[in-house]
């Protein structure tokens, strides 16, 4: 009896093996394109968004103004860095990022670093009034374009830039910072 049919058991242990190993392929391929997935995912977390101020881009001189609606010109001609610190009274991030930077502006800066914090919703007051986060370790503006440079550079805050003095951006931190981008910035002022 050579010629009878295979057992309908038999068929239906072939078809078994076939759907296992294919099943086993289609997990290993899921698994690899996840894996590249997460990779791609990982890189856009950590670009910076679409127009926003980027390692050697050039920041031109502009106009800020203080609480007491006076205008302060910051230029990077020939003189030191500059840290640009931008943020928003109302913004939680902004509230959480505050404190470290007051840490890490209350260690030692050296004297050639202006630092210019720019508050994104700053209004200018009567002499006397309060900014909405006291004991700041930096001096806070408002900008008098908002929609204009290097305002629209930001598109997210919190944010920190380092130019140097030929304007030339350095470093740029956007959002709250880790405590690798704090040790980051912290070497980066140090020079």
């Amino acid at each position: 009896m050579t010629g009878e049919n295979p057992r309908p058991n038999d068929r239906f242990t072939v078809f078994l093996g076939v759907a296992c190993a294919a099943l086993a392929v289609l997990t290993l391929l899921l698994a690899w394109q996840n894996r590249s997935l997460k990779a791609e995912l990982a890189t856009a977390l950590g670009a910076p968004p679409p127009g926003a101020l980027k390692i050697g881009d050039t920041v031109n001189a502009f106009d800020v103004v203080d609480a007491a609606g006076n205008r302060k010109h910051v230029a990077f001609g020939g003189q030191g860095e500059t840290l640009l610190l931008v943020f928003s009274s109302t913004c939680g991030a902004c509230r959480q990022t505050i404190p470290t930077w007051n840490r890490l502006l209350a260690e030692h800066v050296p004297s050639t670093v202006q630092i210019v914090g720019i508050q994104t919703d700053f209004q200018p007051k009567k002499s006397g009034s309060e900014l909405p986060f006291p004991d700041l370790q930096f001096p806070v503006f408002g900008a008098t374009e908002p929609a204009g440079e290097p305002m629209s550079k930001f598109p997210a805050i919190p944010a920190a830039a380092l130019i140097d003095a030929t304007g030339s951006v350095k470093s740029v931190w956007i959002g709250v910072p880790t405590d690798a981008q704090v040790g980051e910035l912290r070497r980066a002022i140090a020079g």
